[in-house]
């Protein structure tokens, strides 16, 4: 069977004599003791129901019907002066009245801190007071503590530990005795926070310095000269790079020059060439007689 609503919850109150205050002072109780479940058994199988009625006499409040559960624990808590001791000025002073006056519990009493505390119950208190307020209620018992452990409410603090200015510990029992450890100081995680702010403010400080200073350097045209008096010297990587790019370079230089070589030696062996076979012409007609009518015949020899 479907469990009851917040809103249910309220109502039931509202229509038992509660008055507004008394009914969200009362639920802000029911959050920590219960999780507004009417079903909810407690303290090893002696306490019942909403509000954690203690005694066998009230087991009967628990029957597996929710809705008629509901009703019947709500009677019984106003027979008992649950609305009387909800009284106060305002939704925080009914909580802490009514976790005083009638559930009694061990941290019930003023100013206590833990997770189901007098003080976790007053804070439970605003969390309702906003249901009512906004009409905007949870759908569920269930998302209700969520909400309220969610807004830091069910346990007064995010921490375990049973001291308010703890942000992170533990607080519990042991075989011989209690504990409360705090590993974290809500004063010092609020000064890491602050710390850490402010290193990156820094942060964004420098980097904006240094692009002034870079945009600077720039225009200034000092950034030239540093480029041409980096490129004089040379370096290691700079000559091996250097090396790397003028070997093919100088190759092909190389071959240029030879082949330029190649062709003037062969042009001078050409001309000596042409020159000789011009000096063995001009030899031979030197030596040959001269042809025509005027020559003259050879001597004849005496006989």
């Amino acid at each position: 069977m479907a469990s009851v609503t917040p809103r249910q919850i309220y109502q039931a109150l509202i229509n038992a004599g509660a008055s507004t205050t008394q009914a969200i002072g009362i639920m802000a109780n029911m959050i920590s003791e219960s999780t507004l479940n009417p079903e909810a058994v407690g303290d090893q199988g002696t306490s019942f129901g909403l509000v954690q009625q203690h005694g066998g006499q009230y087991a009967s409040l628990v029957t597996g019907n929710p809705p008629a559960d509901m009703t019947a624990q709500v009677k019984v808590l106003a027979q008992n002066g649950g609305f009387a001791a909800a009284s106060g000025a305002t939704p925080a002073d009914a909580a802490g009245n009514f976790s005083a006056r009638y559930e009694r519990c061990t941290t019930c009493q003023p100013h206590q801190t833990g997770p189901v505390s007098w003080t976790a119950r007053v804070a439970n208190a605003a969390v309702v007071a906003g249901w009512v307020k906004s009409g905007n209620w949870p759908t569920s018992a269930g998302s209700a503590a969520q909400q309220a452990a969610g807004s830091g409410a069910a346990s007064g603090s995010t921490s375990n530990s049973s001291d308010p200015a703890c942000a992170w510990g533990f607080s519990g029992s042991l075989v011989v005795t209690s504990v409360n450890i705090c590993v974290v100081k809500k004063t010092t995680l609020r000064h890491l926070v602050g710390g850490l702010v402010m290193v990156a403010g820094g942060s964004v400080v420098l980097v904006g310095a240094v692009i002034l200073a870079a945009s600077a350097f720039q225009r200034s045209g000092a950034q030239r000269a540093v480029s041409n008096a980096v490129g004089l010297v040379p370096t290691p990587a700079a000559q091996t790079a250097s090396r790397a790019i003028a070997s093919p370079r100088a190759a092909a230089g190389q071959r240029v020059r030879r082949q330029a070589g190649e062709k003037r030696a062969a042009e001078r062996k050409s001309a000596a060439e042409t020159r000789a076979a011009e000096r063995k012409s001009a030899a031979e007609t030197r030596q040959q007689p001269p042809k025509g009518k005027h020559a003259k015949p050879p001597k004849k020899v005496a006989a």
